[in-house]
């Protein structure tokens, strides 16, 4: 593999290329992402791409645009003449069948030319040419025809809608009549009604002419009440004025009563005043409580806060502690590659979910004396990754041999799940590249990107598998690509 191809993993096939470049592949890949040539607006990728433009909906949108213009381009200005429609239609199938005659001879005619015979019949010389011209002439006045009678077919479809139209209108009409004539009826059984109204209204009349005649009488009778009314009244003032007399000694009474009473009144209202003064009080020291018990409230919520970074932190040094115990059954000391065996992945995984923590590698080296580092995995991922894909990235430590070193330093490598099953035959590695690059050990790495092969990505879905997985446990096999001139020591 040439040192200027790096292998990168397609975004579009999610396939491992290692032998061509990103822009190389991007180009020819059929599951790139083009734009509709049509313009309605969809992305397809270029192996579908036949099918979308037969079904493009501006596709079809156009040719039926285009054909309609051209039927209404050609539609004849004596359409509407007084010969019938299908009295056309098979006048023109009549001339049709004559050119068609006459272009079957014509083509016996160039067959026999073509062998030779330029004589059918002794007495009809004829030239090849003449034939071909006569043979040209007839297909273009049947080619004629036909469209003729496409055009007067299409009239014909406009003239059927057109009588269904004017049908429906009809139907509408005599609807409109039927509803006239109830109206009529109705009308008739209104003025039926009317007349019945004014008879009587006519003895309404009378009776009113009776009534009034009646109201004369009561009138003279209620004079004769009026008189009396006015002696009554005269008894009445004068027993009202006695009457009088004594409400106003009652009123003198009740005076006094309301006064009392004005000024209990006072002393109550004196009484709420001392009262709204001690209510303002208590709510002074509501309010006061209520302040303290919001600081109080932020003060659970900040120790909340700390003690989810404390379990945090806790369950990452319970890891690191797992790491620990795991180094110190180990070598002290590997180069170049490690297999790193990580257990209770269930449990782990489980735990990132809750805490966010990161699995840890043990320690090695990139040569006897090179760059000292690590592996961090993100068994749950990261950012947008989170559930759905575990990351993996090297970390550069600082070590014993930094001041001989090169740096900034570049490290490349691959980072392999291997394949657990029995059978070798089947066994299928999931291998990724991977590179960093820092000016300095204890780096933190860049937020992961897609793009980038800082960051291995390995989906759950592929991380999961009974292949990968076996007694809870799953092996990373990391390898530093071998080559010294970057970052060896010249010890």
């Amino acid at each position: 593999m040439s040192n200027n191809i790096r292998p990168f993993t397609c975004y579009f096939c999610a396939k491992l290329i290692e032998n061509e470049s990103e822009m190389g592949h991007t180009s020819l890949c059929s599951k790139v992402l083009v734009p509709c040539p049509y313009k309605c607006g969809s992305y397809i990728s270029r192996d579908s791409m036949i099918k979308h433009k037969a079904e493009c909906t501006n596709n079809v949108r156009k040719s039926a645009s285009l054909d309609l213009a051209h039927s209404y381009g050609s539609l004849p200005l004596n359409a509407t003449s007084t010969m019938s429609k299908s009295d056309k239609q098979q006048k023109h199938q009549e001339e049709i069948g004559k050119l068609q005659k006459q272009l079957a001879d014509l083509e016996l005619r160039m067959e026999a030319s073509r062998h030779g015979n330029f004589r059918l019949v002794e007495s009809d010389p004829i030239h090849p040419r003449e034939v071909y011209v006569n043979f040209i002439e007839v297909k273009d006045a049947v080619n004629k025809h036909s469209q003729t009678i496409q055009k007067f077919n299409y009239i014909n479809g406009y003239l059927m809608e057109w009588k269904k139209k004017v049908d429906a209108q009809l139907t509408s009409l005599n609807n409109s009549l039927s509803s006239i004539n109830s109206i009529k009826h109705d009308s008739a059984k209104l003025t039926t009604i009317i007349q019945e109204k004014l008879l009587q209204v006519q003895n309404l009349q009378m009776d009113f002419n009776l009534t009034k005649q009646n109201f004369y009488k009561e009138n003279s009778r209620s004079r004769n009440v009026e008189i009396d009314f006015a002696r009554n009244l005269e008894d009445i003032r004068t027993t009202f004025n006695k009457q009088n007399e004594s409400f106003e000694n009652m009123w003198l009474e009740q005076t006094g009563v309301l006064q009392n009473a004005v000024q209990e009144i006072q002393t109550i209202k004196s009484s709420l005043d001392e009262q709204k003064a001690k209510y303002a009080g208590l709510v002074f020291d509501i309010r006061a409580v209520s302040q303290i018990s919001s600081e109080a409230a932020e003060k659970i919520e900040i120790m909340e806060r700390n003690f989810s970074t404390i379990k945090q932190e806790i369950n990452q040094m319970k890891i690191n502690i797992e790491i620990l115990e795991d180094l110190s059954a180990t070598d002290s000391a590997t180069y170049q590659r490690l297999v790193w065996r990580i257990t209770d992945v269930e449990s782990k995984l489980k735990r990132a979910k809750e805490n966010d923590i990161v699995l840890k590698s043990p320690i090695f080296y990139t040569t006897q004396y090179g760059y000292k580092m690590r592996v961090l995995l993100y068994i749950n991922g990261l950012y947008k990754w989170k559930d759905r894909h575990a990351l993996a990235c090297f970390h550069i430590l600082k070590g014993e041999y930094d001041a001989l070193l090169t740096w900034p330093c570049a490290i490349e490598g691959h980072i392999t799940l291997r394949d657990l099953s029995n059978n070798n035959s089947q066994k299928k590695d999931f291998s990724k590249y991977i590179k960093t690059k820092r000016d300095e050990g204890d780096k933190e790495e860049d937020e992961p990107q897609e793009s980038s092969s800082t960051y291995i990505f390995i989906p759950h879905s592929t991380l999961f598998k009974e292949n990968y997985i076996k007694d809870d446990t799953f092996f990373l096999d990391i390898s530093i690509r071998n080559d010294k001139s970057k970052y060896e020591t010249s010890l």
